[in-house]
């Protein structure tokens, strides 16, 4: 399906303003002013809107895409804006070293530090991890005149140095001179980035902090338990072979004694005397005769 800019992005706005609260938008419009115009839609809104955008029309490429993100900048637009960003973080696989000064136009014209922050960390910064040779171009970031671009040097080496183990010294490069800026922003996105990169670089984040003064929070370190020791359980009683062997025998004499016993016995009873046959009724009378 191709995709008609003008009628998505009106469509995008007349939603992301159902979803708005006017008292935030109201609220957000005092803290930064009128450089941006706010319509009061959450972050969960933002996301849900680039998510369906998306899935609207999965065959967008890295042309139309960056396309439409620089239609939907041109609004000015908080939550609009946003939704540009959500869709570059979520296809940004797609992005080539070639877009970084497309990337970097944005980052220009952003008007709060919550887009500037999400363009860096979750767009520049996968770009760096697929192309390392762009760390030169995030050490010239570093020595920008614009607070926005030295925030963005810090804020997109999180992803590269969560993805390379040995990467913190090319941190270390741009942000050394960094670490003096009087900017509390960019303190607060220096400490932030050395304690997500203590997942890997635990070591040389310690180091850093110490020299620089630096209160960073360190992960715990797990600790390990041991597996609980199984209670032995108790074997069965079995007897001695030699112990069975010596039985054995016992049983058999046993036997045979109360053989011989019996036999024995069987010889001292005397056997019964047969009764004398009686003799034939005729022997009988003659004898009487007689």
């Amino acid at each position: 399906m191709s995709m008609n800019f003008a009628r998505e992005q009106s469509l995008l706005r007349q939603r992301l303003q159902a979803a708005g609260s006017p008292e935030l938008a109201a609220l957000r419009q005092r803290e930064h002013g009128e450089g941006s115009t706010f319509l009061g839609a959450d972050a969960a809104a933002v996301r849900a809107a680039a998510t369906d955008l998306s899935a609207l029309h999965p065959q967008m490429g890295r042309a139309q895409m960056t396309a439409f993100v620089r239609t939907l900048w041109q609004t000015k637009i908080h939550e609009v804006r946003a939704v540009g960003i959500e869709l570059l973080a979520t296809r940004a696989a797609l992005l080539e070293p070639a877009d970084l000064a497309f990337l970097e136009g944005l980052l220009d014209g952003c008007t709060t530090d919550e887009l500037a922050a999400q363009l860096a960390g979750d767009v520049i910064g996968v770009l760096v991890t697929k192309n390392k040779k762009l760390w030169k171009d995030l050490r010239r970031f570093a020595t920008a005149s614009s607070a926005v671009l030295r925030r963005a040097a810090v804020r997109a080496c999180r992803l590269p140095l969560l993805a390379d183990g040995e990467g913190f010294p090319r941190f270390t490069e741009l942000a050394e001179p960094l670490s003096a800026e009087p900017d509390p922003v960019l303190q607060r996105a220096i400490d932030e980035l050395l304690a997500a990169a203590a997942a890997v670089h635990a070591d040389a984040v310690a180091a850093f902090a110490a020299r620089h003064g630096r209160k960073v929070v360190m992960p715990k370190k797990k600790k390990v338990v041991a597996a609980p020791v199984a209670a032995p359980v108790a074997a069965p009683v079995v007897a001695p072979a030699a112990v069975v062997a010596a039985k054995a025998p016992v049983a058999k004499a046993t036997v045979a004694k109360a053989a011989v016993a019996k036999a024995a016995v069987a010889k001292a009873v005397p056997k019964p005397t047969a009764a004398p046959a009686k003799a034939p009724a005729k022997k009988r009378a003659a004898a009487k005769r007689g």
